[in-house]
């Protein structure tokens, strides 16, 4: 469909096509086409023209261009996803255009308007429209502001406002020749360096021409002394959209013969909120840490509550499913009963609770847990008397339990695997051990920078354990009983709210939570401070009537211990024994499968009950040695073992012992001989002198062990383990050693007489001193000795008399040791 324009000729009329394409087939076509005065009235009735649109030969063709802001999202960088968002077909924009969209109908324009094409500008945010028009040269600037002026009254009317901007697209004449690029790693700003080919422009005529585009901050031209070449200007918008639409309609025009050419200026970003961070580090350094310590309650800690709370309860274990403990019940449990079961139908070294001799201490654990948690439970016993296998045959069925074996954890390279280790323990995920080492790193770093280090950003193992121990106590409260914890809260009130809590406790036993911390207090980590973290874990369970908290250890000293962290109050304890005889030599007889079994029960007498021991013994009778061979290898190593512990492997090695060797000599030289020894007598012999704290080292190192009577009072002393006896025995028997022993303890009871010796006769030198010289009469004027203090004398030279008879004894003894000694034993 053609529009029909009619050209005033001298003598035809000629008929030009829309396109300019088309334009000269059409002229040339019009020196032969003449249209009638009746055709032109025809043609005139279908098309009417406005005036402004009739064009004479002397109108051209003229070329313009708009530039369209606010079409697409800006691209700021290369983070920017935004452009990904929309879509530039060029087809498709061109199709919108002449659809009305951004710019009136070609039938509603002055000048012939045409649009000739369109250029997206995808990372400035626009697009470029060309278009032509038909104009007297002399009218050509008053059409294009005619042009201009219809479009933008178009837009303002219609106010298209995109998804990505709450500005209106505008749209804005082309007055120079933009340079259309597509640097990858150049984009819009909202300061413009506006360079100058030719005589520097004012800062006036600049902003004359660059305000219509938007809000502008700032123009400054570069200083006339500087030497810079190209002279240039830099114009500062408010937004960065008047920048681009700035850059893209006058970069190459003219101004007073100066050609403009833009480019965008990106300023060096200066953050002043990171200014003043980064110039005041004593504040801003811990503020961090304090909101890094927010985050991680926010977020990380209800998660690991919540993995706590799933392996208590265990919310994930199949095992604990009932479907499935059926299902392998009456199938794999079934096929493989045959393995469960002895020849004899007796108990086996795994099912030590069996034994009738711990049907006792099974019946109090049970009857403890059954109780509402009031303090803690104590399960102590030598290594390898089952403690383990008895606990958790007794909390097999419980369902919230949590365990911590301390030899485990313990058993790390590093501080970093030792978190590790009590975190899978308990459930506690996520956890970020590496950032242990991190944080030290910058807390070092800030130390160094700043001067002094930095208030609870650094982070310390022993932190990381009180954070794990912390989040185990608020799972625990969440899965504890509501009429337990509720209790414990009223009693923390006034007596008036306390009356008013409830007096008969409602709660099933089964659904307390349990926590079990075997290994406690191991021999050779005594002072580690894992045992504290743990015992205020267990002392404030234990308060708030949360949970159950059981130790197993083997060392009798954790009752001290205990005892600060939970003051005031008894603890409930067991304590488990080895097995006795005869159920000692009836597990050898079934596992050895009767084999070499001349001289057992003598070797098994003497081994004892203890069941690791036993189970050594049973290995090597098995391999092929007799029960004699075997035991004499037991005591052997044994032997080692206790010269080791006893006396040190040098002198260095024995002043880190709690005890003296001549101590030690005294107790194992009596129990080699005596199964049991008085504590009492022991205590308050001439070596020791009513000091037990040597004592009460030998039972931490397990060289002795020591019972204690139903009101906790010590009682008898025994070996440390049934074979010691049979060791002490071998080691007596080293003439050399024991005259050498023997010798020491001569001189040291020798040293005990000689000062209790010098002792009397400082006081008997001291009472003479009250005698006048000159004439032997007493110091306050009687001439005859007053009568107590004659009775004192008295008694103090039969004291002297005893004393020094004993001081002979023990000379002579050392004297004979000597050429004992000297002989070679």
């Amino acid at each position: 469909m053609f529009r029909v324009l009619q050209f005033q000729t001298s003598n035809s009329k000629t008929i030009f096509s829309r396109n300019d394409s088309i334009y000269k087939p059409f002229l040339h076509l019009s020196r032969s086409l003449t249209i009638s005065p009746l055709k032109k009235q025809r043609v005139f009735t279908r098309h009417k023209v406005s005036t402004t649109e009739t064009a004479t030969e002397t109108d051209s063709i003229g070329n313009g261009r708009f530039y369209y802001d606010n079409v697409y999202p800006l691209k700021i960088g290369s983070f920017d996803i935004r452009h990904f968002l929309v879509r530039s077909n060029r087809t498709r924009l061109e199709e919108k255009l002449k659809a009305g969209k951004w710019i009136p109908a070609e039938c509603e324009m002055p000048y012939n308007f045409n649009i000739k094409g369109v250029e997206p500008r995808k990372k400035e945010g626009g697009m470029f429209v060309n278009f032509v028009f038909r104009v007297d040269p002399a009218q050509k600037k008053k059409a294009l502001e005619e042009i201009t002026q219809k479009v933008q009254t178009f837009l303002k009317d219609k106010s298209i406002v995109p998804w990505f901007n709450v500005r209106p697209t505008e749209a804005y004449l082309v007055k120079g020749e933009p340079f259309i690029e597509d640097l990858s790693n150049r984009y819009p700003a909202s300061r413009l360096r506006v360079e100058f080919q030719g005589p520097d422009i004012p800062i006036e005529t600049l902003y004359e021409h660059f305000r219509p585009y938007g809000l502008i901050r700032d123009i400054s031209l570069l200083p006339e002394s500087s030497k810079d070449l190209p002279r240039y200007a830099m114009i500062q918008y408010s937004k960065m959209r008047s920048a681009t639409s700035a850059k893209n309609c006058i970069h190459g025009m003219f101004v007073n013969a100066t050609r403009l050419n833009i480019v965008y200026d990106m300023p060096l970003k200066t953050n002043m909120v990171y200014n003043w961070m980064a110039s005041h580090p004593r504040i801003t350094v811990p503020l961090i840490a304090a909101t890094v310590a927010g985050i991680t309650y926010t977020i990380f800690d209800p998660i690991r509550v919540f993995f706590i709370t799933s392996k208590t309860t265990q919310r994930f274990n199949i095992q604990e499913n009932r479907l499935y403990q059926w299902l392998r019940k009456e199938t794999i449990d079934r096929l493989m009963a045959f393995r469960e079961k002895s020849d004899d139908n007796d108990e086996s070294f795994e099912d030590l609770s069996t034994w009738k001799e711990r049907e006792q201490e099974e019946s109090k654990l049970r009857n403890w847990l059954k109780e509402p948690p009031e303090t803690f439970i104590v399960l102590l016993g030598p290594n390898g008397s089952g403690k383990s296998s008895l606990i958790n045959k007794i909390i097999q069925e419980k369902r919230n339990k949590v365990f911590i074996k301390c030899d485990v954890i313990l058993n790390s390279r590093d501080e970093n695997e030792l978190v590790s280790k009590l975190a899978r323990q308990v459930g506690y995920f996520p956890v970020f051990t590496l950032m242990v080492s991190l944080s030290n790193l910058v807390d070092g770093l800030a130390s160094a920078t700043i001067g002094q280090k930095t208030v609870g950003f650094s982070s310390t193992t022993d932190t990381e354990i009180k954070k794990i121990l912390d989040a185990l106590t608020i799972a625990l409260h969440d899965i504890a009983p509501e009429s337990l914890t509720k209790k414990s809260w009223y009693a923390h009130k006034k007596s008036r709210d306390y009356l008013e809590s409830p007096m008969v406790e409602s709660y099933d036993s089964a659904e307390i939570p349990i926590v079990v911390i075997d290994a406690y207090m191991t021999k050779d980590k005594e002072s580690h401070e894992l045992w504290d973290h743990l015992a205020k874990l267990a002392a404030l369970l234990v308060e708030n009537r949360v949970a159950h908290v059981v130790f197993v250890s083997s060392n009798i000293g954790i009752i001290k211990h205990l005892s600060r962290a939970l003051p005031n109050k008894t603890f409930n304890y067991a304590v488990l024994s080895d097995a006795p005889h005869e159920r000692a030599i009836g597990l050898v007889k079934r596992h050895v499968h009767n084999k070499n079994l001349e001289g057992l029960e003598a070797a098994v007498g003497a081994l004892g009950g203890r069941l690791t021991d036993l189970k050594l013994f049973i290995n090597k009778i098995r391999s092929g040695q007799k029960p004699n061979d075997a035991l004499q290898d037991l005591v052997a190593k044994a032997i080692i073992d206790v010269r080791k512990l006893a006396f040190g492997d040098d002198s260095e090695d024995a002043k880190t012992i709690s005890w003296s060797g001549v101590q030690f000599w005294k107790v194992m030289k009596e129990l080699s001989s005596e199964e049991s020894l008085s504590y009492d007598a022991v205590k308050f012999s001439p070596i020791f002198n009513g000091d037990d704290t040597p004592i009460r080292a030998m039972e931490q190192a397990e060289l002795i062990s020591i019972t204690q009577l139903t009101n906790g009072r010590p009682y008898t002393i025994k070996p440390g383990k049934p074979l010691y006896q049979a060791a002490f025995t071998e080691i007596i028997s080293d003439g050399l050693f024991a005259a050498t022993m023997e010798l020491q303890t001569a001189e040291y009871l020798l040293s005990i007489e000689n000062n209790k010796i010098k002792k009397f006769e400082d006081e008997l030198e001291k009472l003479g001193s009250l005698f006048v010289k000159t004439d032997g009469k007493w110091l306050f004027g009687s001439g005859h000795v007053p009568e107590p203090v004659e009775h004192r004398v008295k008694f103090l030279l039969s004291l002297l008399k005893k004393r020094h008879i004993r001081a002979e004894e023990y000379q002579k003894q050392i004297e004979e040791l000597k050429k004992v000694v000297a002989k070679g034993g």
